[in-house]
Protein backbone atom coordinates (compact mmCIF):
# COMPACT_ATOMS: atom_id res chain seq x y z
CA UNK A 1 0.00 0.00 0.00
CA UNK A 2 3.02 2.34 0.03
CA UNK A 3 2.45 5.62 -1.08
CA UNK A 4 3.50 8.59 -2.51
CA UNK A 5 3.55 10.36 0.76
CA UNK A 6 6.97 8.87 1.92
CA UNK A 7 10.05 9.91 0.42
CA UNK A 8 13.18 7.72 1.29
CA UNK A 9 16.92 9.38 1.72
CA UNK A 10 19.40 6.66 1.26
CA UNK A 11 22.15 7.24 3.16
CA UNK A 12 25.59 7.99 1.24
CA UNK A 13 27.66 5.67 3.34
CA UNK A 14 25.41 2.50 4.49
CA UNK A 15 23.77 0.68 1.67
CA UNK A 16 19.82 -0.45 2.85
CA UNK A 17 19.19 2.05 5.36
CA UNK A 18 17.94 5.36 4.77
CA UNK A 19 19.08 8.58 6.93
CA UNK A 20 15.39 10.05 6.47
CA UNK A 21 12.22 9.48 5.47
CA UNK A 22 9.81 12.51 4.83
CA UNK A 23 6.22 12.34 5.54
CA UNK A 24 3.63 14.47 4.18
CA UNK A 25 0.49 14.69 5.91
CA UNK A 26 -2.21 11.89 6.92
CA UNK A 27 -2.58 8.60 8.93
CA UNK A 28 0.15 7.25 10.93
CA UNK A 29 -0.09 3.42 12.33
CA UNK A 30 1.99 2.95 15.54
CA UNK A 31 3.34 -0.69 16.49
CA UNK A 32 4.75 -1.45 19.82
CA UNK A 33 7.34 -3.85 21.01
CA UNK A 34 6.45 -6.68 18.43
CA UNK A 35 8.19 -10.33 19.74
CA UNK A 36 8.01 -13.30 17.92
CA UNK A 37 7.50 -16.69 20.10
CA UNK A 38 7.25 -20.22 18.55
CA UNK A 39 3.05 -21.30 18.68
CA UNK A 40 3.90 -22.96 22.26
CA UNK A 41 5.25 -19.69 23.52
CA UNK A 42 8.82 -20.54 23.97
CA UNK A 43 11.78 -18.32 22.82
CA UNK A 44 13.11 -19.38 19.56
CA UNK A 45 16.72 -20.69 20.21
CA UNK A 46 17.87 -20.28 16.69
CA UNK A 47 18.38 -16.11 16.65
CA UNK A 48 17.73 -16.27 12.65
CA UNK A 49 14.32 -17.73 13.43
CA UNK A 50 13.11 -15.25 16.61
CA UNK A 51 13.88 -12.57 14.22
CA UNK A 52 11.64 -13.89 11.09
CA UNK A 53 8.91 -15.09 13.93
CA UNK A 54 9.25 -11.02 15.42
CA UNK A 55 9.27 -9.88 11.62
CA UNK A 56 6.15 -11.59 11.08
CA UNK A 57 4.37 -10.00 14.38
CA UNK A 58 4.97 -6.38 13.06
CA UNK A 59 3.57 -7.76 9.55
CA UNK A 60 0.20 -8.90 11.44
CA UNK A 61 0.16 -5.47 13.55
CA UNK A 62 0.86 -3.47 10.00
CA UNK A 63 -2.23 -5.37 8.10
CA UNK A 64 -4.31 -5.15 11.32
CA UNK A 65 -3.92 -1.22 10.65
CA UNK A 66 -4.14 -1.58 7.02
CA UNK A 67 -0.44 -1.22 6.30
CA UNK A 68 2.33 -3.34 4.60
CA UNK A 69 6.03 -3.29 5.41
CA UNK A 70 6.37 -0.73 2.33
CA UNK A 71 4.30 1.53 4.43
CA UNK A 72 7.24 1.51 7.32
CA UNK A 73 8.52 4.74 7.70
CA UNK A 74 10.66 4.18 11.13
CA UNK A 75 12.00 1.05 12.91
CA UNK A 76 13.53 0.58 15.87
CA UNK A 77 15.33 -3.06 16.54
CA UNK A 78 16.11 -4.48 20.30
CA UNK A 79 18.69 -7.15 20.05
CA UNK A 80 19.99 -8.33 23.34
CA UNK A 81 23.52 -8.29 23.86
CA UNK A 82 24.16 -7.11 19.98
CA UNK A 83 27.58 -8.03 18.49
CA UNK A 84 28.71 -7.92 14.91
CA UNK A 85 27.53 -11.85 14.29
CA UNK A 86 24.15 -10.97 15.59
CA UNK A 87 24.00 -7.95 13.64
CA UNK A 88 25.26 -9.63 10.19
CA UNK A 89 22.10 -12.41 11.09
CA UNK A 90 19.86 -9.52 12.20
CA UNK A 91 20.71 -7.66 8.38
CA UNK A 92 20.53 -10.84 6.28
CA UNK A 93 17.33 -12.01 7.57
CA UNK A 94 15.62 -9.03 7.88
CA UNK A 95 16.63 -8.21 3.86
CA UNK A 96 14.73 -11.82 2.89
CA UNK A 97 11.93 -10.15 4.46
CA UNK A 98 11.66 -6.43 3.98
CA UNK A 99 12.27 -4.59 0.73
CA UNK A 100 15.65 -2.52 1.25
CA UNK A 101 15.80 -0.53 -2.04
CA UNK A 102 13.20 2.32 -0.18
CA UNK A 103 14.24 1.54 2.97
CA UNK A 104 12.51 2.54 6.32
CA UNK A 105 14.84 5.27 8.87
CA UNK A 106 15.83 2.44 11.64
CA UNK A 107 18.36 2.17 14.07
CA UNK A 108 19.13 -1.10 16.03
CA UNK A 109 19.66 -0.77 19.88
CA UNK A 110 21.84 -3.57 21.56
CA UNK A 111 19.89 -3.93 25.35
CA UNK A 112 20.74 -6.59 28.21
CA UNK A 113 17.57 -8.01 28.02
CA UNK A 114 13.50 -8.39 26.43
CA UNK A 115 10.37 -9.29 27.39
CA UNK A 116 10.23 -12.94 28.84
CA UNK A 117 13.71 -13.56 27.73
CA UNK A 118 13.25 -12.70 23.54
CA UNK A 119 16.28 -11.58 21.70
CA UNK A 120 14.79 -9.52 19.68
CA UNK A 121 11.87 -6.64 19.37
CA UNK A 122 10.28 -4.51 17.43
CA UNK A 123 8.53 -1.04 17.29
CA UNK A 124 7.96 0.53 13.85
CA UNK A 125 6.34 3.73 12.85
CA UNK A 126 3.93 3.62 8.95
CA UNK A 127 2.36 6.18 7.08
CA UNK A 128 -0.91 4.81 6.27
Amino acid sequence: MASNRITHNPAPVIPGISDSVKVTAGDLLFVSGAVGFEVDGSVPTDFARAIELTYREVERALTAGGATFDDLVRVNVYITHLDQEKLKIWRETRDKIVKTDKPSASTVIGVYSLFNGSTIEIDAIAAI
